[in-house]
């Protein structure tokens, strides 16, 4: 079995596409090196990392892929997929090059509230103006925490770790 600490967070599967079982990867952190058919990605289910072989995997945005994975072939099997985190072995992917104004990259981060223990894994930064809010995934939910620094209490690069206050009922909703 692999170990999440050798993996990065690739994106989450947003939903199908099509009737053949692809499915529509949100990628906004790494750039995939050269991911080929038959090689693995890794699908959060029920906590643990499965690999599922990779059929296609075409690049369409810097946000954005499609992907086929091994006996996913219907849109029905492909919607069971939904929502599920992807994961692929640190030595597939290289940061990308950041701009002056970008957001850091925290995928793949435990996030720790103050009160609640763990409370999930971050994905991505959603840049919006004046409001940037930190994608966190928890039992197939998101849930968007506002970056700020009353919130958000300490990034630990190292630990890959972000403790967070996170405010009263946030994780209710």
């Amino acid at each position: 079995m692999i170990n999440r600490e050798h993996c990065l967070l690739l994106g989450k599967f947003t939903r199908p596409h099509g009737t053949k079982g692809a499915l529509l990867l949100g990628n906004r952190n790494v750039i995939v090196e050269d991911i080929r058919k038959g090689e693995s990605v890794f699908v959060e289910i029920d906590g643990l990392l499965v690999p599922f072989f990779i059929e296609s995997f075409k690049v369409t945005s810097q946000e954005a892929a499609l992907v086929s994975i091994e006996d996913v072939d219907s849109e029905t099997r492909a919607k069971s997929f939904a929502g599920s985190l992807v994961y692929i072995p640190e030595q597939k992917v290289r940061a990308r090059k950041k701009n002056r104004d970008e957001l850091p990259s925290l995928s793949g981060f435990s996030v720790i509230d103050t009160q609640l223990g763990i409370v999930g894994t971050a994905g991505e930064i959603n840049p919006i103006v004046n409001n940037p809010l930190l994608s966190v995934f928890s039992e197939g939910r998101e849930f968007l925490i506002p970056v700020h620094q009353d919130i958000i209490l300490e990034i630990n690069r190292k630990k890959k770790v972000i403790r967070i206050n996170a405010p009263e009922g946030l994780f209710d909703l």
